[in-house]
């Protein structure tokens, strides 16, 4: 079976969203799963997009083929990311540790664009959490689909460069968290990768 394992370096804090709430705090994080596999894949998919020419609309054909369509089913399959690396202890206030993650706490809050004060109830306390470096993993689950114009290599290289344009993730990014990089344990990105992505990139969808 096909493995390729991506190192995350943490260049901030990150949330990214419990499905549950917790008393105390208005914006949880489930640090049992802090960065689940299928938020890993929509950040890369979406770099994806931008490496093949199609941010924010139709995905290329080949990007669907890597990443699965509402008519097939990705061929890959993405594990959760586990802390490799925790943050230094160099603070005199010790945060507070789950399962390698440093956990923290950041307040949000609304300004009136009218009186450019706080909104009234606007105020939300939420967690965040933050390591040095994490690592995941994108393994073979199934088969490709047998329409499929790209080879083996093609879908790695994909995988290795989309992991490579991915700078941002959960929420909250436009306020300074989720500032990170991918990079491939396996195997670099060479100029070879570049021009296969580039060929593929101008290939139309078939008819």
């Amino acid at each position: 079976m096909t493995v390729l394992t991506f190192t995350i370096a943490f260049h901030s804090p990150f949330r990214v969203g419990a499905a549950y709430a917790r008393d105390g705090v208005d914006a949880a994080v489930d640090t049992d799963n802090a960065l689940p596999g299928d938020h890993l894949k929509g950040v890369m998919r979406a770099a994806a997009d931008e490496l093949l020419g199609r941010p924010g609309g139709n995905s290329h054909w080949a990007v669907d083929e890597v990443f699965g369509s509402a008519a097939t089913p990705s061929p890959w399959a993405w594990s959760a990311a586990e802390v490799i690396d925790p943050r230094p202890d160099t603070r005199d206030e010790k945060p507070e540790i789950r399962n390698g993650w440093e956990v923290t706490e950041r307040h949000r809050v609304t300004i009136d664009s009218g009186t450019h004060s706080a909104k009234k109830d606007h105020l939300v306390l939420g967690e965040q959490v933050w390591a040095e470096k994490a690592r995941f993993t994108v393994s073979r689950a199934g088969l490709r689909s047998p329409d499929g114009r790209l080879g083996d290599a093609d879908h790695e290289r994909i995988l290795r460069c989309a992991a490579a344009g991915v700078h941002g993730l959960g929420a909250w990014r436009r306020r300074g968290l989720g500032w990170v990089g991918f990079t491939c344990d396996d195997k670099s990105i060479t100029g070879d990768d570049i021009t296969a992505i580039l060929a593929i990139r101008n290939q139309e969808a078939a008819r």
